[in-house]
């Protein structure tokens, strides 16, 4: 079972370890469908390599984070980035369209850290527990 309430207790946490969070996190780009919609897909790891605790909560609250800037309109241009760089079958960008993605990931959870009851705000992204996640 995930912790919760604990969470709101979380000493400050600092940009180095939401940075390291967001890297961790499985993260592909992918073109599907006759018309090739483009999905992003952030998971966490199978087997996570982080120890229990902020850095494994960080690494789930930006899965879900992902959940809530996939259904804005923030991803737009960095859809369109991937876009082609996956009909190019270009590695390397499309390496790069997703540590674009990631740096907004953390910037976004960063951003909400710092906001006013931002801990609590985090502790709710952590706290999800998607069916599709390993328990």
């Amino acid at each position: 079972m995930w912790p919760t309430a604990d969470l709101l207790d979380f000493p400050p946490i600092s940009d180095d370890l939401i940075e390291e969070a967001v890297s961790r996190v499985d993260m592909a780009a992918r073109l599907v469908g006759p018309r090739r919609p483009l999905f992003i897909d952030v998971v966490l790891p199978r087997k996570p390599e982080a120890p229990p605790g902020p850095l494994l909560f960080l690494m789930r609250a930006a899965v879900e984070l992902h959940a809530e800037i996939q259904s804005s309109d923030e991803l737009s241009d960095i859809e369109e980035t991937l876009e082609d760089v996956l009909k190019d079958d270009d590695d390397r960008g499309i390496e790069e369209g997703c540590e674009i993605y990631r740096s907004l990931l953390a910037s976004r959870l960063k951003e909400i850290w710092r906001s006013h009851r931002g801990n609590e705000r985090i502790a709710r992204l952590g706290s999800a527990q998607p069916a599709h996640w390993p328990s």
